[in-house]
């Protein structure tokens, strides 16, 4: 069954399922370098002939940090949310609604599922709800000077039982989805590109008509027509500089409305050094093969482990692969030596896979691969050296047990640095409606990073670049120095230095308690004693109250306690600090300085300080009073208690960050009511009940969407005239093997599709296409209609694509003058591998490696990568001057066999370079191995000292390089 979810009636049947149509959906995104600032809308208009009480669920990125909530009715009443303790938002809710006031709730249901519900909405009601967040930008896992922007338009099918309950329903209806993105970075956009939608573009400004002020490191991005509520929305964004190390500072002073003076500090770099890699190492792969992994996913996903396997170090490394569904299986007991044996076993196990394995335990998964660990297996002797382990987690992380797993990752993660050893787990998300919660908490827990690709992007690389990650070492001991904090203790003395520790939690006190006197003062008792009263006596657990100290004059995160902060050569990271200051403070500290040693060496960088560079119009009108880096900060602040076990101190923590820095929270909630109805009025009895969201057993199932077929375009309307059905379950072909749910939710209603189905969607994608400064030029023409649909043609009528050849536009289009739009289709589709066996990919280049790190000398393999020209396959065979055959020697037997060797590896290379040059970062481990094993054999053959044999590798490959 397919199933949306929009706003609805919190009682009520199918009767009641066009009462609240979504009639327009949008989000505004301001991106100031690596920061952004979102507000969402969602217009709903009542068709009620009674007030009701209505709510609705939507998505939100995990990371994002919810700092404002508003709902206008009929565009004249304004409600605005506070910020208060779960509960007792919910108590003033209720207490509202029974008095017949507007009121408004907002509350974090999951780490990424958000829940408003609206009371009293009367007949006839347009109602707009606005919701700012704001985040800091992830890691695209491309490139070190990319971005990726993700805004959920959906949340993910799940496997188990979802934290609330959800009001389901399954009307046929699309809603449509706007976007605008304005891009401010602090130096030139090299370039903008999205995998999952047709994006329009326009250069130099921040609106979408181009203006006469060109500047080159701004940018404005919409969708090419508004969108259907079905993929989650991406758009990777690169510019100049985006690596360099920055620190950006914030004030915010008791006179502008803070509790007390605090510098916010927002550290975030993209390591450049290389880490020592690691002596040895346990690599356990753990391979998500759900209903939900079936079609592009699984197959993309086999070629690219096809590529991992021959990348692994050839020595001093064991590993093994888990898959997982509804029940876990692993290819051997534990892990096994890499050999040539076990590798090619691996390979043919990989090429067998199939997304057959139901729904998606990962627990259970997890908890097998952390106990099969060699180092768990076999215990270590003492004094012995211990083996690293890396786990890898290839899913879409459609599940819901997020706590349990995150718990999971850190209980088994902390236990082995207790045991000094090293356990961390790195993740490649995979698909259009991924669960980023999942996957950056089992990353964060495990303290290694998270990757994502879309269904039209290859994970080739990015999976390569976990492993690079994984390889080396990590910086332990690190610490920042955020300036002279210890100075705060002299001179005045507005507060008092309270560690982050000291906290009171003592039960709360019955107001029904009696006086217990000394026992020299009681007298004696009668046993019959008629005026007695019995008191009453509290029974059940007793609420647990927490008076925590005031907060430290250092918060930090994250920290680095057992675990070390997660930092990557080549992956972004972010460290947060709220500082307190003096009442009259003076200027923050020009530099900060990280520290820290890695396997034994002392590592090093000092940063300096800048005041945060944002438009002050967005900031006050998005964040109603609050501060940028501030709201930042806390959100990393409360992520992190979150992520501790629950404890009656840690709620407390959250509370109060929740309630300083106005954020919904697992804690905290926005609630918003209307203190002037003039209506206020009983409510109906039909609609008195308010329904607990945490425990209602009203059965939301038969709740049912608006419709919204005023909202279809001509060719939608001919599309259901001639009975075309769109409700294509996503796991309808799988119903069999997919035991998972296939439930969705977000900004309104909207269908699941099948990856095998034939698409037959009423939009259409656009060729694939990647916008990129350094792309081969693509012809642009005055404006006309898109020959493929003309539903993208751009909104400016300056330029468009002249026309859409596929190939071209795979490789990109160049810069457009300036100040032009243009619209950008899609990125490449490039999840499905070609079916032909031998056509040359990276994927299939890499399965000809040897385990050595060779490639085969024969005319099979030849043929293979000059694509089966006979006059270049010819002289593969002629050795260059500088491998020349000497006296008695072949390239059948001895030496001569070995110098034909090099000669094949270093001809691979050349076509790797010459014809996957934008893949490098998907082969390049694999060279690597080559380069390595071609080094060795130069000197042992050749008698070349190892300088001249790095020399010769030069020359040759320079030598085969004019051959493809």
């Amino acid at each position: 069954m397919s199933t949306r979810v929009g706003i609805v009636p919190l009682e009520g049947g199918w009767s009641l399922r066009d009462e609240y149509p979504l009639v327009r959906s949008r989000c505004n995104y301001n991106v100031v370098d690596v920061y952004t600032i979102a507000e969402i809308t969602q217009d709903y208009h009542s068709n009620a002939s009674v007030n009701r009480n209505v709510e609705y669920v939507f998505p939100m990125p995990p990371s994002a940090a919810v700092c404002s909530f508003k709902a206008v009715i009929n565009d004249t009443k304004i409600i605005k949310g506070v910020v208060k303790e779960k509960s007792e938002a919910k108590k003033v809710f209720d207490q509202a609604v029974a008095k017949g006031k507007t009121a408004g709730l907002l509350q974090q249901e999951h780490a990424d599922v958000f829940r408003v519900s609206l009371g009293n909405i009367t007949p006839r009601t347009k109602i707009s709800v606005y919701i700012s967040f704001v985040s800091i930008v992830v890691h695209d896992g491309s490139s070190a000077q990319a971005l990726r922007i993700t805004l959920p338009t959906a949340v993910a099918p799940r496997y188990g039982n979802p934290p609330t309950d959800i009001p389901w329903f399954g009307t046929n209806v699309q809603n449509r989805f706007e976007l605008a993105v304005s891009i401010q970075m602090n130096k030139p956009i090299t370039s903008v590109s999205s995998p999952s939608h047709p994006i329009g573009l326009t250069l130099g400004c921040h609106q979408q008509e181009p203006t006469s002020d060109h500047d080159p490191s701004k940018a404005y991005v919409y969708l090419g027509t508004p969108t259907m509520l079905d993929d989650d929305i991406v758009i990777v964004v690169s510019a100049q500089g985006l690596d360099a190390p920055r620190c950006s500072v914030e004030r915010w002073l008791e006179s502008e409305g803070a509790e007390e003076t605090t510098d916010a500090y927002a550290l975030t770099l993209v390591p450049k050094f290389d880490l020592p890699p690691l002596p040895c190492q346990e690599y356990i792969f753990l391979v998500d093969r759900s209903g939900s992994m079936s079609g592009g996913r699984i197959t993309a996903v086999k070629a690219a482990l096809q590529i991992l396997l021959r990348s692994l170090p050839s020595r001093n490394t064991s590993f093994n692969i888990v898959s997982f569904g509804s029940n876990h299986t692993s290819m051997w007991p534990s892990s096994q030596t890499y050999a040539a044996s076990s590798m090619e076993e691996a390979s043919r196990h990989v090429d067998a896979f199939d997304a057959n394995y139901g729904g998606t335990e990962l627990h259970s998964a997890l908890e097998f691969a952390f106990n099969s660990r060699n180092d768990i297996r076999t215990g270590s002797a003492a004094g012995s050296e211990r083996v690293p382990t890396s786990i890898f987690v290839l899913t879409d992380g459609e599940a819901w047990d997020l706590d349990r797993i995150i718990q999971s990752v850190t209980k088994n993660c902390e236990a082995a640095k207790d045991a000094a050893n090293l356990l961390r787990t790195f993740v490649l998300g995979v698909g259009n409606q991924v669960s980023t919660a999942m996957c950056e908490g089992i990353a964060r827990a495990g303290k290694g990073m998270a990757v994502y690709v879309a269904e039209q992007e290859k994970p080739d690389a990015k999976l390569i670049s976990l492993l690079k990650a994984a390889r080396g070492g990590v910086i332990e001991d690190l610490a920042v120095n955020w300036g002279d904090i210890e100075d705060l203790k002299d001179g005045e003395d507005d507060f008092e230095m309270v560690p982050a520790s000291n906290t009171q939690m003592y039960p709360q006190p019955s107001s029904t308690s009696s006086l217990v006197l000394p026992p020299q003062e009681q007298g004696s008792l009668s046993l019959y004693d008629e005026s007695h009263v019995e008191a009453p006596v509290e029974t059940g657990p007793q609420e647990i109250k927490v008076v925590l100290g005031p907060p430290p004059v250092l918060q930090q995160s994250p920290q680095s306690g057992k675990l070390p902060i997660p930092l990557y050569p080549g992956f972004r990271c972010s460290i947060f600090a709220i500082i307190k200051q003096r009442k009259n403070p003076g200027p923050h500290n020009p530099t900060i300085k990280i520290s820290g040693k890695v396997l034994g060496r002392d590592v090093a960088l000092q940063v300096p300080v800048s005041p945060i560079a944002a438009n002050p119009e967005v900031i006050d009108g998005r964040l109603e009073g609050g501060r940028l880096l501030h709201i930042l900060a806390a959100k990393a602040l409360i992520q992190g208690f979150e992520d501790l076990p629950t404890s009656p101190e840690n709620k407390a923590q959250i509370e109060r960050l929740g309630k300083r820095y106005s954020l919904a929270s697992s804690v905290t909630s926005f609630v918003a009511i209307s203190e002037n109805d003039e209506d206020d009025l009983p409510v109906p009895q039909a609609e008195a009940k308010i329904q607990n969201s945490s425990a209602s057993s009203g059965d939301h199932s038969s709740c049912a969407s608006a419709s919204q077929m005023d909202l279809l375009s001509e060719d939608e309307e001919e599309a259901e005239d001639s009975g075309v059905d769109r409700r294509m379950s996503t796991y309808a072909a799988h119903a069999d093997a997919a035991e998972e749910s296939d439930d969705d939710m977000g900004f309104g209603l909207w269908d699941d599709w099948d990856g095998d189905a034939e698409d037959v969607r009423p939009h259409h994608r656009l060729a694939p296409a990647t916008f990129s400064a350094a792309s081969p030029a693509y012809s642009l023409a005055p404006a006309t209609s898109s020959p493929t649909s003309p539903r993208y043609s751009p909104v400016s009528p300056k330029y468009s694509l002249s026309s859409l050849d596929y190939d071209a536009l795979s490789f990109g289009v160049a810069l457009p003058p300036p100040s032009s739009t243009m619209l950008l289709p899609a990125s490449t589709p490039a999840m499905v591998v070609d079916q032909k066996p031998r056509a040359l990919t990276v994927a299939s280049v890499a399965r000809t490696q040897h385990f050595d790190g060779t490639f085969p000398s024969d005319q099979d393999h030849f043929s293979f990568i000059f694509g089966g020209d006979e006059a270049l396959v010819t002289s593969a065979f002629q050795l260059p001057p500088l491998l020349s055959l000497a006296n008695n020697e072949t390239t059948e037997n001895g030496n001569g066999a070995m110098k034909m060797t090099i000669w094949a590896t270093i001809l691979t290379l050349a076509c790797l370079e010459k014809k996957f040059a934008g893949d490098k970062e998907a082969w390049e481990l694999l060279a690597d191995k080559a380069r390595e094993v071609v080094l060795g054999l130069l000197v042992d053959i050749l008698g070349l000292g190892e300088s001249d044999a790095q020399g010769a590798i030069i020359k040759l490959e320079t030598d085969a390089l004019p051959l493809f």
